[in-house]
């Protein structure tokens, strides 16, 4: 029987290889760098535990699974539901973030009209809305972290719900603050956070 480095990675290089993805693809999607997944997939090195249960969290697999020999095949019937399927309740959760953020936002909204301060019925302030685009995608940002362990998207959310947020600053400034205050400048802060955002989707975890 081959020692349980050679099984591990021959288990690793088959989800890999049926997921379709290269080493250097797979390296940026999980943070660790591809030189790291070449010495496990060869069986030159046995992954921590920590190691193999990032991994096993990617695959929709168990660690039983890892470090039991299994043919390309099994790797394919391991992978093939999960990829044609998904977890149906990942979208109705994702949904109903939404939703729930909607509902807040029309609570405050209607809030301020039906509970006047001083007896008097103020305008209605529609800016409610404005912040609470931000504030979802930032939740979004998270669940597709946690839910699908996808950089890139985990990356456009994060980067659209910070300039949503630097513009509906620079929005209420300008057309709902008393008196009015033009500060459009605040956008250039967006462009460092960004690159920021970019790096930190490459950092490699240390093997």
């Amino acid at each position: 029987m081959d020692n349980l480095a050679t099984i591990v990675g021959k288990n690793l290089a088959n989800l890999r290889k049926t997921k379709g993805l290269t080493q250097s693809e797979l390296a940026s999607l999980i943070h660790y760098s591809d030189k790291s997944i070449s010495k496990w997939e060869l069986g030159y090195a046995l992954p921590s535990v920590d190691i193999l249960m990032d991994f096993c969290s990617f695959y929709g697999v168990t660690l039983d699974y890892l470090v039991s020999e299994k043919t390309e095949e099994e790797a394919k019937e391991a992978l093939t539901p999960k990829e044609q399927k998904g977890d149906p309740n990942r979208p109705i959760i994702m949904g109903m973030t939404v939703m729930v953020a909607i509902i807040i936002a029309m609570c405050i909204f209607f809030s301020s009209y039906f509970i006047p301060m001083g007896g008097k019925k103020p305008d209605l302030d529609w800016s409610v809305f404005m912040w609470t685009v931000p504030c979802t995608l930032f939740v979004l940002t998270l669940e597709t972290h946690f839910f699908y362990h996808s950089g890139l998207w985990t990356t456009i959310l994060a980067s659209s719900s910070m300039w949503t947020l630097i513009l509906s600053f620079a929005f209420f400034f300008q057309f709902v603050k008393q008196p009015p205050e033009s500060i459009w400048y605040i956008l250039f802060v967006g462009i460092p956070l960004q690159i920021i955002f970019i790096l930190a989707k490459n950092i490699k975890k240390r093997s």
